[in-house]
């Protein structure tokens, strides 16, 4: 007698509920997401694979090494034909698996600019359901007549991640790149922009008039993103400004007080590189704040000006060498914190034991989070939160 199935034994529907688990959830950290074991379900069998290749197609990564191999990105084949061929909306599966893409990452694939915003454009119309985009501005060269249908007959978009990455011409043709991408999409709530360029970030003229809920850079080579995050801040927005990620390489972030007294109320997510002395009065702007990041060990100042109403602290840096004041004076600082829940401090001077800053965080039932390196911090619950309520629809 033949040996039960799997699917006999379980159920379909139990099958599909394990397939589920298995698909990276939208919020995560895409450039984490391995997909590999989903993608050998569905070639299992017939009940799996259709089930399996949407739960794939969902969230698609072009070139798909780019995270994991990203010293192999001048020698990866150019995977965007390919997938525009499994999305072609001539043929049944083809437009079932175009609707079933939800996150989509396009990095440069080493062909040309035009050949690159064609297909990307291509893809952009053929998705429907599209909530998240992560490309680069060498991919978006688009004219003005494919502008107009992105914005007439595109998906709507609510998460938009740009990077403005090494130019192969003048500086603002990229910016310009980046502003038509921006304004082509009226139904961002999240926005990213991250730049490569030792150049300056102007601000949107005219203004893009969005309801963003966050608002990050990541510009580790230009001086001040002020103007340009001031020309975002819409003050007739839907929707408060949750989410605000100001780093740039300036210790003294301009129009950041403009943009606390104008939308701090509602702030729930502060992350800065640094705050002189006269940027600290702007902190009490935010009476709602959940989370504060900042780039270095905070001083004495510091600490007295961030509001109590936090329940994560995010610091970076040696206390030794920026001058301030010892590890043993943190612990009673975060006894002054009544809500706090996490703490993380990256590039922490290891091995250096900490015996009466884990006391007291035991004791109060604060999670303790070490990084010995200065990596991006993935710890911000606030945003996985807006990421889980604007992505997955």
């Amino acid at each position: 007698m033949a040996e039960p199935s799997l699917n006999s034994i379980l159920g379909p529907d139990l099958i599909l509920e394990f397939l589920d688990s298995l698909a990276v959830p939208l919020h995560e950290d895409q450039r984490f997401c391995d997909l590999s074991v989903l993608a050998s379900c569905s070639a299992v069998c017939r009940t799996w694979s259709a089930h399996a290749q949407r739960l794939l197609f969902r969230r698609v990564i072009l070139p798909n090494n780019i995270y994991q191999e990203p010293f192999r990105r001048g020698s990866t084949r150019n995977s965007l034909p390919s997938f525009l061929a499994a999305i072609n909306p001539a043929t049944e599966r083809g437009r079932w698996l175009a609707e079933s893409v939800i996150s989509l990452t396009v990095r440069h694939t080493g062909r040309s600019r035009t050949s690159d915003s064609t297909a990307l454009a291509t893809a952009l119309l053929r998705t429907p359901n599209l909530r998240h985009l992560d490309t680069t501005t060498i991919c978006c060269h688009f004219d003005s007549e494919t502008l107009t249908r992105l914005r007439e007959s595109g998906p709507r978009i609510t998460s938009l991640c740009i990077l403005q990455d090494i130019a192969l011409g003048p500086a603002q043709t990229y910016t310009r790149t980046m502003h038509q991408l921006v304004a082509s999409f009226p139904s961002i709530r999240l926005l990213e922009i991250t730049s490569d360029l030792n150049s300056s970030l102007p601000p949107f003229d005219p203004p893009p008039n969005l309801s963003l809920v966050c608002v990050k850079f990541n510009t580790t080579m230009v001086q001040d993103v002020g103007s340009c995050l001031a020309s975002l801040m819409n003050p007739a927005a839907e929707e408060p400004l949750q989410v605000l990620r100001h780093k740039s390489v300036g210790s003294h972030p301009s129009q950041l007080g403009t943009v606390l007294r104008a939308h701090g109320a509602h702030l729930r997510s502060l992350a800065v590189k640094t705050l002189e002395p006269e940027q600290l009065a702007h902190l009490p702007l935010c009476p709602q704040l959940e989370r504060f990041e900042i780039g270095r060990f905070p001083d004495a100042a510091t600490f007295a000006s961030i509001p109590r109403t936090i329940t994560a602290l995010a610091i970076s840096g040696s206390p030794s060498a920026l001058g301030t004041r010892g590890v043993d004076e943190l612990a009673p600082e975060l006894k002054t914190f009544p809500h706090l829940k996490v703490f993380t401090w990256s590039s922490c001077p290891q091995p250096m034991r900490f015996p009466m800053l884990e006391r007291v965080c035991k004791t109060r039932g604060i999670e303790v989070r070490f990084s010995a390196t200065a990596t991006e911090l993935t710890d911000n619950a606030i945003e996985r939160e807006l990421r889980r309520k604007y992505i997955r629809i």
